[in-house]
């Protein structure tokens, strides 16, 4: 196959993994401005090609539906290349997924592991019961934002919302101080079982100190794509570009939580002693991936953790009570 038409074939195919529902027209239209017009006869030849060839995995499952194209996922996880030692803990995958089953990704593996491989439920609701689960709701609305979030994030697009402020204490009923917010959508991050969007407003520069992070529960109804006023075009940026230039990856890098504080601070050796039960709590489960254990007494043991001093930190520390001391 001519290298030209690989390269409209590929791209033709992310256009659809990235969530695009398009027309007949709308997909092509997209392709003619990537690589110039080509026939309508040929767009079709290249979307059965797609359907019935595919490209590095095989043909590819392209639903035609209610005038629109969409891929579907339609593989399907092999039970009886399993281990015995791997079933038996397929009870314990369901329980750890269960709380996020509103997901539709979540929610259609679940459906797999139930119809397909029959699991036993009780097995599963004892396991589960064992396992607890100290995520918060997640209500339709909530995860509808999530979903559209994940997906702006995944298309490139800027995303606008009304946001309760957080330094206005509770949402109540008659909360009346909620700002509009129309932002570039970088990461989903998750801290202390509360999920935040981290972005940059559409109207700022890109500079890592006015980076912003959003509480998903603090966001009023729903979230919405942004468009230009005159085109009504989604508002696109280049997600690479944009997270290299705020430095993404080493935002949070040598930070617990989320407030971040200057970006022009430089993390420090922090010392920290623990006893009892936090002892062994935090030797099991080290409260960041630069935690060393430097001295031992007894029961008791000393950490170093390399990190930028900030208000969640200190309250990480607190909930050790005082079975936590500075030194």
């Amino acid at each position: 196959m001519h290298s030209y038409r690989l390269t409209r074939l590929e791209t033709m195919l992310s256009y659809l993994e990235k969530g695009h529902r398009p027309s007949f027209e709308e997909w092509k239209q997209f392709i003619d401005q990537q690589f110039g017009e080509i026939k309508i006869r040929q767009f079709r030849m290249d979307i059965q090609y797609l359907r019935e060839t595919g490209l590095s995995n095989g043909p590819l499952n392209i639903l035609f539906k209610n005038g629109q194209y969409q891929l579907v996922n339609e593989k399907k996880f092999d039970y009886g290349n399993l281990l015995q030692s791997e079933k038996v803990t397929l009870p314990l995958v369901f329980a750890a997924l269960k709380p996020f089953e509103r997901f539709p990704s979540v929610r259609a593996l679940l459906d797999q592991l139930i119809k397909v491989h029959k699991l036993n439920r009780q097995e599963i609701k004892i396991l589960g019961a064992s396992l607890g689960n100290n995520q918060p709701p997640m209500n339709e609305l909530f995860v509808d934002r999530i979903i559209t979030l994940m997906q702006a994030i995944h298309q490139e697009t800027a995303v606008e919302f009304n946001y309760y402020k957080v330094d206005q204490g509770a949402i109540t009923s008659e909360n009346n101080n909620i700002v509009f917010r129309a932002v570039f959508p970088l990461q989903i991050r998750v801290h202390d079982g509360r999920y935040y969007l981290i972005g940059l407003r559409t109207e700022r520069e890109a500079r890592p100190e006015l980076v912003e992070h959003f509480p998903i529960d603090r966001i009023h109804r729903r979230v919405d794509f942004s468009t230009h006023e005159d085109t009504e075009e989604p508002v696109k940026f280049a997600w690479p570009n944009l997270a290299n230039q705020l430095n993404l990856e080493e935002l949070f890098a040598h930070r617990i939580g989320m407030y971040r504080g200057s970006t022009e601070e430089k993390p420090v050796w922090i010392y920290r002693w623990f006893t009892g039960w936090a002892a062994s709590l935090v030797q099991a489960v080290p409260l960041h991936s630069s935690q060393e254990i430097i001295e031992t007494r007894g029961g008791d043991i000393r950490i170093r953790l390399t990190l930028v001093p900030t208000p969640d930190l200190e309250n990480t520390f607190r909930k050790f009570g005082e079975f936590s001391w500075e030194g």
